[in-house]
C-alpha cells in the first residue's frame, strides 16, 4: 500500500508538480503583487518663460527628481501624444508669471489702500500722499487675470495610469494654489486687511487648471480593456487553429519528420485560417456585442496578423515538442497575461525587461490599442508590426528547421 510513496519517483513526481506551480503563481500572482506606480512620463512644457514660471519648473522638478519618483518630467516631443512618448502633458501657459505678478500687485494695492484709508479717517493723512490713496484704491478694484496651466490626459494610452493622473496632476496645481493663497492670506493678517468676499474669491483662485483627454477611450471598448481581451482572443483562436492543423498535417504526412511541403502547407493554411479567424471574431465583437471599432478593416488586418504570428509561434513549438510542447504555450499566455493588463512603468525591473519586453501579445496589444484609441494615427503600429514581423519570420525558419532535424535523426537511427 506505501510502495508508491516510498518510490524515489514519487517524491521527484511532487517536487516537479511543487517547481510548475511555483512558475506559474508567479507568472500570475507575483508580477501583479510587485506593481508601484514610478517613473510615469509626464511632458512638462514652459509657454510663459516667465520667472515665476521657471521657479515653478524648478520646483516641480526637484519634487520628483528620484528613482521611485511616480511621475518623470520629460521633453516634450511633436506627435508626442500620438507616438505614445508620454502619458501626459502638463503646459504652464503664456502669462502665468505676469497674472501671479498683478495678483501680488492688487494684494500690495489693498494693503495701501486700507492703511491710508484708516489714515484718512482720523484725520491722520497728509494732503501729498491723497493722490496714492487715489492710486491704491484704482489699483485694488476690477478683476484680476489667472494664472493658467492646461493638462492634457493621454487616455489612449492606458486606461489605469491615466485615472491616476487625471487625479493627481490637477494635485500639484492645487498645492502650488494652495501655497500662493497661505503667503497672501498672512500678508494680509499682519498688516490687518480684511478684504470683501468677492475680492478674496478672486485673489484665493490663482491659477485655472484645464483638464482634457485626448486620445479618448470611447464607449463599448470595455473601459479601456478591449485591447488585452482582444489579444487573449487572437491568441486562443491562434493556439485552437495550432493544433487541430497541426494534427492534420501530421496525418497527412505519415511521418514524424514533416517535410519542407508540408510545413509551407502549414503556413499556407495558417493564413487562410488566421483571415476567416480575425473576420469571424470582427463580426461577434463588433456585431454580436457592439465593440466600438473605428475602422474594421485596419481592425480585421491587426487582428489577421497578430493571430497568424502566434499561430506560428505555438504551431513550431508543436513541430518541434509535440504536445509535450503545450505546457510551454500555456507558460507563454500566463506570463505575457501577469503583465499585459499594467503599464510598464508599473511593473518591477525584473517583470519589464524580463518578460514584459519579449512576449509578443504586447506588440499585438499595441498596434491594437491604436487602431482602437490613437485616430489621429500612431507610429508605434509600424515598429510594433515589424517586431511581429520578427517572430513570424524566426517561428516560421524553425518550422523547417524541426523537419530537417528530426529527419536527420531519423536517418542515423536507421
Amino acid at each position: 500500500m506505501f510502495e508508491v510513496i516510498r518510490s524515489k519517483h514519487y517524491w521527484l513526481v511532487l517536487m516537479l508538480i511543487a517547481v510548475i506551480i511555483g512558475i506559474f503563481s508567479f507568472a500570475l500572482i507575483g508580477v501583479r503583487n510587485t506593481t508601484k506606480v514610478r517613473q510615469i512620463p509626464v511632458a512638462l512644457i514652459n509657454q510663459d518663460k516667465g520667472a515665476f514660471s521657471r521657479k515653478v519648473v524648478r520646483q516641480l522638478r526637484h519634487r520628483f527628481r528620484g528613482h521611485d519618483a511616480k511621475i518623470k518630467w520629460v521633453k516634450a516631443k511633436k506627435q508626442g501624444l500620438n507616438n505614445q512618448k508620454y502619458y501626459a502633458v502638463v503646459t504652464i501657459r503664456p502669462g502665468f508669471s505676469q497674472a501671479i505678478a498683478k495678483q501680488n500687485q492688487r494684494v500690495k494695492a489693498q494693503i495701501v489702500a486700507e492703511k491710508l484709508t484708516q489714515l484718512q479717517r482720523t484725520n491722520q493723512l497728509p494732503v501729498a500722499v491723497n493722490q496714492q490713496l487715489i492710486q491704491a484704491q484704482a489699483s485694488a478694484q476690477g478683476s484680476v487675470p489667472q494664472a493658467k496651466i492646461k493638462i492634457a490626459i493621454n487616455q489612449g494610452m492606458n486606461a489605469q495610469v491615466a485615472q491616476l493622473l487625471t487625479q493627481a496632476l490637477p494635485k500639484l496645481s492645487a498645492q502650488l494654489t494652495q501655497q500662493l493663497t497661505q503667503k497672501r492670506q498672512k500678508l494680509l493678517t499682519q498688516n490687518q486687511v480684511q478684504l470683501s468676499a468677492s475680492a478674496w474669491r478672486q485673489l484665493s483662485q490663482p491659477i485655472s487648471t484645464s483638464v482634457h483627454t485626448d486620445n479618448k477611450i470611447r464607449k463599448n471598448t470595455i473601459s479601456g480593456m478591449a485591447p488585452m481581451l482582444l489579444v487573449a482572443l487572437a491568441w486562443f483562436s491562434a493556439l485552437i487553429a495550432s493544433v487541430l492543423l497541426w494534427r492534420e498535417h501530421y496525418r497527412r504526412n505519415g511521418s514524424k519528420a514533416l517535410t519542407g511541403k508540408a510545413v509551407t502547407s502549414q503556413l499556407l493554411t495558417g493564413i487562410v485560417a488566421s483571415v476567416f479567424l480575425a473576420s469571424i471574431g470582427y463580426l461577434f465583437v463588433a456585431g454580436c456585442f457592439k465593440l466600438n471599432v473605428p475602422d474594421p478593416f485596419n481592425f480585421i488586418g491587426l487582428m489577421s496578423v497578430s493571430i497568424f504570428v502566434f499561430y506560428l509561434i505555438t504551431t513550431c513549438i508543436l513541430d518541434w515538442f509535440g504536445l509535450y510542447g503545450w505546457p510551454i504555450v500555456l507558460l507563454v499566455w500566463f506570463f505575457a497575461i501577469g503583465v499585459l493588463s499594467y503599464a510598464p512603468e508599473m511593473l518591477s525591473t525584473f517583470a519589464r525587461n524580463g518578460i514584459y519586453n519579449w512576449v509578443p501579445m504586447r506588440f499585438s496589444m499595441q498596434a491594437i490599442t491604436n487602431t482602437l484609441y490613437f485616430h489621429a494615427g500612431s507610429a508605434t503600429t509600424t515598429s510594433a508590426l515589424s517586431i511581429l514581423a520578427i517572430f513570424g519570420s524566426v517561428a516560421a525558419i524553425l518550422m523547417y528547421g524541426s523537419g530537417y532535424c528530426k529527419r536527420f535523426v531519423l536517418a542515423r537511427i536507421k
